[in-house]
Parts: structure tokens; C-alpha cells; sequence
């Protein structure tokens, strides 16, 4: 009889392990909070490892229909713009290391993980319906759910995020959060408004005094990612 791993959580880490279970011989039951899954987020940048592992689940096509691949990293001087160090990617990532180094939407990744594990009879997502509750863990890993279901499993997953009600209850662990004093701007621009020398195919970072920013290309290289990170009040 096929083991079965519950996992609480339909985002992108939750996506990736009903399919690793699943790839594994497992049962997965997702339970997700929203009832549909909406595009959020902005991009991620994927090594050459994360890629492979897609490969492996057969992805590798929907991923190129959606990412970016850069063909270099830059480091820059956000004061002077000086180039500090720079690196290879696109064909020399392959040829190292057996998989591109791409970029792409975390919208994007997320349909894309979401699509492979809808067609996989093994992966059953319940949309709407949060793990409310860890009834018990002794012989078998036992859930409620918002609505009032009981589910058994041989484990648990929790793919929750940062502000996960399971996790006190699973680790121990009651701390909250902590501030870092970080802060980070978004923004998400079409290339093709972007002023011509500043469109660019490459992984740019530019460093300075308690500040840096990253911009690199997303969907096909249609889009630009812009983060800014300031050092805010903790």
C-alpha cells in the first residue's frame, strides 16, 4: 500500500513536494487555504540544480515556454556604476553543471508546478480548505481541516509560509517572525518600455552603502524584475 503525505500548503514549496512525493511512489493530499490560486509575487532566480530537478519531473519544456535564461551575472558600484565582478551563465551553466540558470515569475513557476501536479493521479488538491488543526502523530499523522474534515497520512508537510499556525504546534517553535529592518521594493516593467540601453539580458546587481538592487529579465524576456532592498527602522 502507497504511503500518503499530507502537506499543508498550495504555494510553490507545496506544489514541489506533492510532485517530489509523488515522483517518490507517495500519495500527496495538498490542502490549501484560498480557494483559487491567483498570480502573486514577482520573480526568482533558479540554479542550474533547481532546473535539473524539474527536468526530472519532465518541466523542462513548460519552463522554457515561460523563464528567462540571462547569459552573465554583474556586480556593479551603485555609486559609480563600475563593474566589480562578473560571471557567466546561459551556455556555460549548462555545459558545467547539465541545466541553465534561469529566471521567471513566481506566478509562472507556480502554474507551471501546479499544472504538472493536476495531471499526476497520485496528487489530490483541495483548494479551500485549510489544515486547521495536527490532531495527532503517534502511528499515523492526523489533520483537521477548516472544514471540519479528518485526514490521515503516514506524514506531514507543512509548506504554510512565514506565518504558519502548524509550526508551534509541530516544532515547538513559538516565536514569531523577527524584523529585520530590511525593506524591499518590487516593480515588474515591460522590456519594451524600458529606455533601449537599459534593456538587458543579464542578472545585474549594484551595490551600495546599505542598499542593494537586483534586475534581471522574466517571462521570455518580456519583463524586467526590479528589487531594491534599503536598510529600513528595525
Amino acid at each position: 500500500m502507497k504511503k500518503q503525505v499530507l502537506i499543508a500548503g498550495g504555494g510553490i514549496a507545496g506544489m514541489a513536494a506533492a510532485l517530489g512525493a509523488s515522483h517518490a511512489g507517495w500519495d500527496a493530499r495538498l490542502f490549501e487555504r484560498a480557494t483559487v490560486f491567483s498570480e502573486v509575487g514577482a520573480g526568482v532566480q533558479l540554479g542550474p540544480n533547481v532546473v535539473r530537478r524539474l527536468q526530472a519531473w519532465g518541466l523542462q519544456k513548460s519552463l522554457q515556454q515561460v523563464a528567462a535564461v540571462p547569459q552573465q551575472l554583474v556586480a556593479r558600484s551603485a555609486l559609480s556604476g563600475q563593474v566589480l565582478a562578473s560571471a557567466p551563465l546561459g551556455q556555460s551553466m549548462v555545459e558545467r553543471y547539465g541545466a541553465a540558470y534561469v529566471t521567471i515569475h513566481r506566478a509562472d513557476l507556480h502554474t507551471v508546478l501546479h499544472s504538472a501536479a493536476q495531471e499526476r493521479a497520485d496528487i489530490y488538491i483541495n483548494p479551500g480548505q485549510e489544515v486547521a488543526e495536527l490532531l495527532g502523530t503517534e502511528r499515523v499523522t492526523t489533520i483537521r481541516t477548516a472544514a471540519n474534515k479528518v485526514v490521515e497520512g503516514d506524514a506531514l508537510m507543512l509548506a504554510d509560509g512565514v506565518w504558519s499556525k502548524l509550526r508551534p504546534v509541530v516544532l515547538g517553535d513559538h516565536s514569531r517572525p523577527r524584523v529585520s529592518g530590511h525593506l524591499a521594493y518590487r516593480a515588474l516593467l515591460p522590456m519594451a518600455d524600458i529606455p533601449v540601453g537599459w534593456r538587458s539580458n543579464e542578472v545585474t546587481v549594484w551595490l551600495g552603502p546599505h542598499m542593494h538592487a537586483v534586475h534581471y529579465p522574466v517571462r521570455r524576456g518580456e519583463m524586467m524584475n526590479i528589487v531594491v532592498i534599503i536598510e529600513g527602522p528595525a
